[in-house]
């Protein structure tokens, strides 16, 4: 494509699918965990979902770390159901929930192949919210560390602004050499990803399996239902 030499993706549900991966992992833990022991499941999951949500704002303001996140969602959601824990035992349940999460995170073989292909044409790099711990062995289980070196990983955790702050995308346009104008980026979230990476002067391709609206006058360059049509626009 006339113009772009470089790439940038979102990391969950963009190169693969993080929110089944999440919610295995998080009911593999809820059903084996003492301290959700006997409660009601789906009720429970529902609540950590919820605080994990609502905690973001805190994290995108830097009002608490990704540790204090982890704890918060678990010990106010055990709080609706009458039950509070020390941090070593919050801290044992989200090592357990981090395994069982890891290990539903498995390679693509078309995603793969679509970033072989990308590569010979394109500078790929991701740039992902969240903790960099997970984020690296995510990369590492799909097999795409030789695709996405360290140097091409950014995670707003170490870079210090999370999407769609314009600042994270000025940040890694000027550690990859390279102005907005010559970066496409790829994801799934409208308002991070899409509507972040536009309003910081790059053009984006919006993911939208669901074909859900989006939620504001934004215009991407295209929406795909699946990552492997990117080719397509991009070839």
């Amino acid at each position: 494509m006339p113009g772009f030499h470089l790439i940038l993706f979102d990391l969950d549900d963009t190169l693969f699918d993080f929110s089944a991966c999440w919610e295995k992992g998080m009911r593999q833990t809820i059903a084996s965990h003492p301290l959700t022991a006997g409660l009601e499941p789906d009720a429970v999951y529902e609540a950590l979902r919820r605080h994990s949500d609502a905690l973001w704002a805190d994290i995108r303001e830097k009002r608490i770390n990704f540790d204090q996140l982890r704890r918060l969602r678990l010990s106010r959601t055990l709080a609706e159901f009458g039950r509070r824990a020390e941090a070593d035992r919050l801290d044992d349940f989200q090592e357990r929930y981090a395994a069982a999460c890891m290990d539903a995170v498995v390679p693509d073989r078309a995603v793969q192949s679509l970033l072989m292909r990308l590569k010979e044409r394109y500078t790929l790099a991701i740039v992902t919210n969240g903790p960099a711990d997970m984020a690296v062995e995510k990369i590492e289980r799909l097999g795409l560390a030789p695709l996405f070196p360290a140097e091409r990983v950014f995670v707003s955790e170490q870079i210090g602004w999370h999407k769609p702050d314009p600042r994270i995308f000025a940040a890694v346009l000027e550690r990859l050499g390279a102005s907005p104008a010559e970066a496409l980026f790829v994801g799934d979230n409208w308002t991070a990803d899409i509507a972040g990476a536009m309003d910081a002067g790059l053009s984006a391709v919006w993911l939208n399996p669901a074909g859900v609206p989006p939620a504001t006058d934004h215009k991407p360059l295209a929406v795909i239902k699946r990552l492997e049509e990117l080719w397509e626009i991009v070839a």
